[in-house]
């Protein structure tokens, strides 16, 4: 009789193996993945580094199974990836299990594997490592640009999950202003200085919303029908890996489980805000990525005059619903996840507030 390991535990994770890979992988030496030794920032992944006979592997298990794409989906992303490694995009190739899948569902878990790496994650204090990560974040959209337009059709339908209580950003920004913060400003707790601090930034940042998408349906949302594209969605800092010797320059962009057809500015955003939180403390670096970005982004056809206006605004909305789902887990659920600390830093409405006027300045000039 087989006795299944509790998911996500290392036995779990052989017996996976041997399952989908064969009893070789299985064998292999395993570890929990770090990167720069440190744990990747996630709260729904497992990442294990697998020490594999052709070379060291990681191997990713989506813990939470509300996460999953459905099975048409990773197909589809192996398809986008390939198109994007032939266009000269760093993004990594997945290792089919035996039977030739993408992907495999292991008691209901989605588990992947791709080629080990050897990188580290930027800084946070380098003007040199946010020009490399512009450059790659503009090589990718340029990729996305030229997919055949059966992938969109074909992706259009996989719609993401629903993984935050409100996804309308006017609602959830509602309930922030009029719930949340009062309740984040009556404790005294680390917790709830944290959830007071970025609500406030919500609140501060929340003219510049309306005045540019409206209510959640105003000129800017009604623009996106003209830049409907399949999108990375999730161009963080953590997903851009940086060479470890010599200049820099991004050897992997990871993590296309986000992919979904939406506004083409969503990864124009994303990589002017990570660029920009690749400089750390350097303001004038921080001036001077923004204007390369622009002029490139112009250069290469992949923005237009007046889109700058409409970057932040873009990425706020999008990610504001995870911010104030976040704030709900600390106030109202009580749920005090380590990582909610790190991802209030990642998505911070004033950092992107003060991008806005980056992007408004460089663009006058």
């Amino acid at each position: 009789m087989t006795v299944v390991a509790p998911a996500g535990t290392e036995e779990w994770v052989r017996q996976v193996l041997a399952a989908h890979w064969g009893e070789a992988w299985a064998g292999s030496e395993l570890r929990p993945l770090t990167v720069g030794g440190a744990a990747p920032l996630t709260h729904t992944a497992g990442l294990w580094r697998i020490a594999a006979p052709t070379g060291h592997h990681v191997l990713k298990v989506q813990l939470n199974s509300d996460a999953a794409r459905p099975a048409a989906f990773y197909p589809l992303k192996d398809r986008v990836i390939g198109h994007c490694r032939r266009q000269g995009v760093p993004a990594l190739p997945v290792v089919p299990a035996a039977d030739g899948s993408p992907s495999v569902r292991h008691g209901n878990l989605v588990c992947e594997i791709s080629p080990y790496c050897t990188g580290t994650g930027a800084s946070g204090s380098s003007g040199a490592e946010a020009v490399a990560i512009v450059e790659a974040g503009l090589d990718l959209r340029e990729a996305l640009d030229t997919l055949p337009p059966d992938v969109a059709w074909e992706l259009a339908s996989l719609h993401l999950p629903l993984l935050v209580d409100e996804e309308h950003w006017p609602t959830a920004l509602r309930d922030a202003e009029r719930r949340l913060l009062p309740k984040a400003e009556h404790g005294t707790d680390r917790w709830h200085r944290a959830a007071a601090g970025v609500l406030r930034e919500l609140h501060a940042a929340a003219p510049l919303l309306r005045l540019t998408l409206g209510s959640g349906h105003g000129a800017a949302v009604r623009a996106e029908a003209t830049r409907p594209a399949v999108v990375h969605g999730d161009l963080h800092l953590h997903h851009f890996l940086l060479a470890e010797q010599g200049g820099p320059r991004v050897v992997a962009l990871l993590d296309f489980d986000n992919l979904h057809v939406g506004d083409r500015l969503l990864d124009l955003a994303w990589v002017a805000d990570t660029a920009v939180l690749a400089c750390g403390d350097d303001a004038e670096a921080a001036r001077d990525v923004i204007a390369g970005f622009l002029d490139a982004g112009r250069r290469r056809g992949l923005l237009l005059p007046g889109d700058e206006e409409l970057l932040m605004p873009v990425l706020m909305a999008h990610s504001l619903p995870v911010v104030v789902d976040i704030a709900k887990d600390i106030l109202d659920r009580a749920i005090l996840t380590p990582q909610w600390l790190a991802y209030f830093d990642l998505l911070s409405p004033g950092r992107r507030l003060a991008v806005h006027e980056l992007l408004i300045g460089a663009a006058s000039h």
